[in-house]
């Protein structure tokens, strides 16, 4: 059975807030801003640059921070927490949910049911994925790629639980999650994503893929589903600043990062919808054309 991956970034892309920072302002009391200058002078931000010296990547080191936060609370940073106390602080940007299931009724075509082809989403964030996953009905998303933590109590101590960071999430973890998803081992652990896939047997080849991201940290998945024959989507927060927008995309224009570069509107008469649902068509449209050679 073929498929179509429309992969999504959240933080940004999904949603205008960042969902990391809300759990942090819980935590601190509002203190997000001293927060994320701990991480970065942590990373070396305020090292001279010298040839021999790399930034180090901020997941870990904001993972760390912020387990170390909740142990002093008690409070273990999982499903219910996030629920409880995360999720009413978080919205998704207006009509996503609606978009989502009026893209996904394409499959009720015609031309859908003649090649049998399916649609399915996907989010790869660097935020928090028990956090990100509790903001949609189950069975929208395929599956959902991010930061995680197992929480581990101690014998004897039960009430002072403690967040293990298992699972950072990095602009190169991105694009790992995109193989996993082409070759299918994200819901097949005895599929390694090392191991070479054939492009007639993957589980959705890249040509049928589509990553919509909005920033910094999604080039490189935009650059590598873009060069593998899919489509990549930047979107923008509309009611930002347009001198804000041009400076976060000024880049992405000149490098011509992207297919499309439009506002993170979700309305089904919005640019954005029209792309997929054209791109979601023309692929059907080539599968079956093949089947009739």
């Amino acid at each position: 059975m073929p498929n179509i991956a429309v992969v999504w970034d959240f933080d940004g892309t999904l949603s205008p807030h960042d969902s990391t920072t809300k759990v942090v302002e819980i935590l601190s009391a509002g203190r997000g801003d001293d927060f994320w200058m701990t991480v970065k002078a942590l990373r070396g931000d305020q090292r001279k640059p010298e040839w021999r010296h790399v930034l180090a990547s901020d997941a870990p080191i904001w993972m760390y921070a912020l387990s170390r936060m909740a142990f002093a609370k008690r409070i273990p940073l999982n499903t219910e927490f996030f629920g409880n106390f995360v999720k009413p602080h978080i919205s998704l940007y207006p009509n996503v949910l609606a978009f989502l299931r009026r893209l996904m009724l394409l499959e009720r075509r015609a031309i859908f049911k003649e090649t049998d082809l399916r649609i399915h989403f996907f989010i790869i964030t660097a935020g928090l994925k028990n956090l990100v996953e509790i903001l949609f009905p189950r069975n929208l998303i395929k599956w959902t790629f991010g930061c995680r933590y197992e929480i581990n109590a101690h014998e004897g101590d039960q009430n002072n639980p403690e967040s293990i960071p298992v699972f950072c999430m990095d602009e190169t973890m991105k694009t790992r999650s995109l193989f996993e998803i082409s070759k299918g081992s994200f819901e097949d652990r005895n599929k390694s994503v090392n191991i070479r896939v054939p492009e007639e047997a993957r589980w959705v080849p890249f040509r049928n893929m589509i990553y919509v991201g909005d920033g910094d940290t999604d080039i490189p998945s935009l650059s590598l589903v873009r060069s593998q024959g899919g489509l990549g989507i930047a979107v923008y927060d509309p009611n930002k600043p347009k001198s804000e927008v041009d400076r976060r995309l000024k880049q992405m224009r000149l490098d011509k990062r992207a297919d499309l570069i439009t506002p993170a509107n979700f309305s089904v008469s919005g640019e954005l919808f029209g792309f997929l649902q054209n791109r979601c068509i023309q692929i059907a449209q080539r599968y079956r054309a093949e089947q009739s050679v």
